[in-house]
């Protein structure tokens, strides 16, 4: 099976450290730190509020240095490239972010030990690409993402996070990579 991976919020818990760095610096760049209530386009790599662009421009190195895997992440997702599927990482981490985001997200697996196939950076919308990789499951924090890649013909499964827990989907949703593993056991049988 070829699978592909979301980044932030899926291998990684990217939200702490955002809201972290948001709460220390966010006065700098707007009053009231409203920056707190543009966090999910932010986590959804869209950035079109200038102010929001600053501010990751100017902080999305140092946060990701700091971001964790989520538990189980790095064994889940090497048992799974060990048992022969291909493991495709999406990210929409891009240049404009990132000096080269190609080097710093391959340099950030390869330090965390995750085993891939390929990389694919600057890609928010992904459901096209998704399709031209002939990805059979999509995972992905991105309701959005999950849905147009299952509206294609592809299996798309919504990993749970601050940001869309209370949103509503099609897909199926994960808590954790244990039960990402189970899913995907049972797509099999």
């Amino acid at each position: 099976m070829r699978i592909g991976i979301d980044i932030d919020d899926t291998i990684t818990d990217s939200i702490e450290q955002v809201r972290k760095y948001m709460h220390k610096y966010g006065h700098l760049y707007c009053k009231n730190n409203e920056l707190k209530e543009k966090e999910a386009e932010l986590m959804r790599g869209t950035l079109k509020d200038k102010t929001l662009s600053l501010f990751f421009q100017n902080h999305s190195i140092e946060i990701s240095n700091h971001i964790k895997l989520k538990k189980d992440a790095k064994k889940v997702i090497n048992k799974l490239h060990d048992e022969g599927h291909e493991i495709i990482i999406i990210t929409a981490r891009s240049d404009n972010y990132y000096k080269d985001a190609q080097e710093y997200c391959s340099n950030y697996l390869k330090k965390n030990g995750i085993h891939y196939d390929k990389l694919i950076t600057a890609k928010v919308y992904k459901d096209k690409l998704c399709k031209n990789e002939h990805i059979d499951l999509m995972i992905d924090d991105a309701i959005d993402t999950c849905e147009s890649v299952e509206k294609m013909g592809m299996k798309g499964l919504v990993f749970n996070s601050e940001i869309n827990r209370n949103k509503q989907t099609i897909c199926n949703r994960v808590n954790n990579w244990a039960e990402v593993y189970d899913y995907i056991n049972n797509l099999e049988n």
